[in-house]
C-alpha cells in the first residue's frame, strides 16, 4: 500500500510538473509568438513606409512626365511655327529668283537689241557714205 501511495503520489507529482512545464511552453510559446507578431508588424510598416515612398515617387515621375510633354509640345509648335516662316521665306525666295533671272533675260534683250540697232546705223552710215562717194 506504501508502495502504490508513493508511485501515485510519484505519479501526481509529475502530472503537477507536467501541467508547470505546459504552462512555462505555453508562455514561453506566447512570448515567441508575440515576437513573431512584433517583427511581423514592424515589417509590415517598413513595407508600408516603401509603398508609400514608391507612390510618391511614381507621382513626382508622373509630374516631371507631364511637365517634359508640355515642354515636348511647345518645342513642337515652335519648330511648326519656323517650318511654315521658312516654307514662306523659300516662297518669297523663289519669286525673288524668277524676277531675277526674268530681269537678266531683259537685260541681255537688251544689250542684242542695243547691239543690232547699232550695227543697222553703222550699216546705213556706210552705205550712206559709200552712196555719197560713187
Amino acid at each position: 500500500l506504501k508502495k502504490a501511495r508513493m508511485t501515485y503520489r510519484d505519479v501526481r507529482g509529475g502530472e503537477l510538473s507536467y501541467t508547470d512545464e505546459n504552462e512555462a511552453k505555453n508562455e514561453l510559446l506566447g512570448n515567441q509568438h508575440k515576437n513573431v507578431i512584433s517583427t511581423n508588424t514592424e515589417r509590415l510598416e517598413r513595407s508600408s513606409k516603401r509603398l508609400e515612398d514608391g507612390y510618391r515617387m511614381a507621382l513626382e515621375t508622373e509630374e516631371i512626365g507631364q511637365n517634359v510633354l508640355n515642354n515636348l509640345a511647345q518645342d513642337r509648335e515652335k519648330i511648326n511655327n519656323a517650318r511654315n516662316r521658312l516654307n514662306n521665306v523659300d516662297s518669297t525666295l523663289t519669286q525673288s529668283s524668277r524676277l531675277l533671272n526674268s530681269m537678266y533675260r531683259r537685260v541681255i534683250q537688251n544689250k542684242v537689241l542695243m547691239f543690232v540697232i547699232g550695227v543697222i546705223i553703222v550699216v546705213i552710215i556706210v552705205l550712206a557714205l559709200y552712196g555719197m562717194l560713187k
